[in-house]
């Protein structure tokens, strides 16, 4: 499964109103109770989730961020792959009529060529892609 730069916002914020429902998440995956053992990030991910709690929480929440991705085997680093951003490119280039960020459209590319489909996050933006959204994002 991978994770968005707003869900891993709320992870390592906790004064985030969803603080409590991104680290339960993150317990039923440790306990077994998930189909899903590591949780995917990639750079994009990583900058936007920590650029986002230096300006709006505190910089020691970025770092263990960081801190996390590199010790904790829960997490998974992942580059992004050329062929992967050139096709986030091209496709936010191309689908002008929505808002979604460059982001999402690079982390949905490297997503279909992991085979992942499964996406953690609080972004609407991913119902776009051809990938199911946990939680299950209600758009009506």
């Amino acid at each position: 499964m991978f994770l968005g730069p707003k869900f891993l916002f709320a992870f390592f914020n906790p004064n985030d109103e969803l603080h409590g429902a991104s680290r339960a998440l993150a317990e039923f995956a440790r306990s077994g109770d998930l189909p899903y053992r590591q949780f995917i990030v990639n750079e994009h991910a990583l900058d936007e989730a920590a650029t986002r709690l230096k300006k709006r929480a505190l910089l020691r929440y970025a770092e263990l961020l960081f801190k996390a991705v590199d010790e904790s085997g829960l997490f998974r680093f992942e580059r992004v792959p050329d062929e992967a951003f050139e096709q986030g490119r091209d496709r936010f280039i191309e689908w002008d009529g929505n808002d979604a960020s460059f982001t999402d459209f690079v982390i949905s590319s490297h997503m279909e060529e992991l085979g992942v489909d499964h996406i953690a996050t609080y972004d609407r933006h991913y119902q776009l892609f051809d990938v199911v959204t946990i939680p299950h994002i209600d758009l009506g």
